[in-house]
C-alpha cells in the first residue's frame, strides 16, 4: 500500500452510489483489473483513471484525490485548553478538553450546575453541533435561549455568540464543522474498511 495516498475510498464511496467494482470499471471505461488494484493500493492511478473514476462518483479529480491523501483514522487523546494562549476573557476553560482534527474539533465539557462556558476563541467559521450526555443545559445564542436535555441536540453556525450553562450538572459534546469542507468529506466517518 502506497503511504501518501489510500484510494481505499474508492470502495466506500461506490457501495454508496451501488455500484459493483465491474459496474465502477465499465463506467469509467477502465479495465476491472485496474479498478480493482487502484482501490486496494497496489497501485496509483493515471490522471486519466482517476478522472474516469472521480467523474462516476460525481466528485472531481481533485476531491478524489484530496480524500485517498486523508487519513481514513486519525486518533487524538483531548487536551485541556491551555488558558495562558487565550487572548480574550474566556468563560469555563477549566471545564472542557479539546481534540483537533485538522480544522474540527470535538469539545468534551463537564460543568456542575450554574457553572457557565463562554469560549468564542476556538471557534472559527464552522457549524457546531452540541450533544448533551447528560444534565441540562441552556445556549444563550444571539439572545435566544435554549433548553438542552440529556439526548438532545443542536446545530447552529459556530460564529454567532453564544454560552452555555449548566442548569444541571452534566457532560456535553460540542463539535465544530469547518464550512469549507466537503459534504462528500463526511462519508469518511462511514466507510467500511477494505
Amino acid at each position: 500500500m502506497f503511504s501518501k495516498y489510500n484510494f481505499g475510498v474508492i470502495r466506500g464511496l461506490r457501495k454508496r452510489q451501488g455500484l459493483t467494482l465491474e459496474r465502477l470499471a465499465f463506467m469509467a471505461g477502465v479495465t476491472y483489473p485496474t479498478v480493482a488494484s487502484v482501490e486496494t493500493g497496489k497501485s496509483l492511478p493515471s490522471m486519466k483513471t482517476l478522472d474516469a473514476i472521480a467523474g462516476v462518483l460525481e466528485l472531481s479529480a481533485s476531491d478524489l484525490l484530496g480524500l485517498a491523501e486523508r487519513r481514513l483514522v486519525q486518533v487524538r487523546r483531548a487536551q485541556p485548553v491551555d488558558k495562558s494562549k487565550s487572548k480574550f476573557r474566556q468563560t469555563g476553560l477549566e471545564n472542557l478538553k479539546v481534540a483537533r482534527f485538522d480544522k474540527g474539533k470535538l469539545i468534551r465539557v463537564r460543568a456542575k450546575s450554574g457553572e457557565k462556558v463562554h469560549v468564542m476563541e476556538l471557534h472559527e467559521d464552522c457549524h457546531e453541533m452540541c450533544y448533551v450526555i447528560s444534565g441540562s443545559v441552556s445556549l444563550r445564542l444571539e439572545g435566544e435561549d435554549y433548553t438542552l436535555n440529556q439526548d438532545d441536540t443542536i446545530l447552529f453556525d459556530g460564529v454567532l455568540d453564544h454560552a452555555y450553562s449548566m442548569i444541571e450538572s452534566g457532560e456535553f459534546i460540542t463539535v465544530h464543522i469547518p464550512k469549507d469542507i466537503k459534504t462528500i468529506e463526511a462519508l469518511l466517518a462511514t466507510i467500511e474498511k477494505a
